[in-house]
């Protein structure tokens, strides 16, 4: 996962089951990995609840108790569904605060990639260089070329009428 303070040293990988328990700076985020315990605790301090309210409920008279069983299911579900729209909205934060930070570093790899283009450019700004260096001395040599092929020609033209 992404650190909070990219100038600070990265952490020691921890071996254990949960690693980076015992990162006391904060470096590193722990919240994704402790999110199904997390649900589970609170589904389990939900349930709890729930039963502790029918129970007292009972306490009160039998009626009530009654009353809270049959709506203590629906209750227990949507609180369920409340913790995990509740832990959702977490993991998106989370989703959310890691691309940021991705973001802030666009700057510092823009600048780079902006000194890749330039050297590019240079590259490709030689290459034009030494082809019109190519196509400049061409134009020169090019009478002398053609000048060079006249005798060739002239003897080619001069074969057929020897052969006849």
């Amino acid at each position: 996962m992404d650190t909070p303070n990219p100038a600070s040293p990265p952490p020691t990988p921890s071996k254990g089951a949960i690693p980076n328990l015992a990162d006391w700076r904060f470096n590193r985020y722990l919240t994704m990995q402790l999110m199904p315990l997390f649900y589970l605790l609170l589904i389990l301090g939900a349930l709890v609840v729930v039963v502790g309210i029918v129970g007292i409920c009972f306490w009160f008279s039998t009626l009530a108790g009654i009353i809270a069983a049959v709506i203590a299911p629906l209750a227990f579900l949507v609180i369920v569904a409340v913790i995990r729209a509740a832990l959702e909205y977490m993991i998106m934060a989370h989703r959310i605060m890691r691309i940021i930070e991705r973001m802030d570093a666009l700057p510092n790899q823009v600048a780079d990639l902006s000194v890749r283009v330039d050297g590019i450019t240079e590259h490709v700004d030689r290459l034009t260089h030494h082809v019109d260096d190519i196509h400049e001395t061409l134009m020169h040599v090019q009478p002398l070329l053609r000048s060079a092929g006249l005798p060739s020609r002239l003897l080619n033209a001069l074969k057929p009428l020897g052969k006849r």
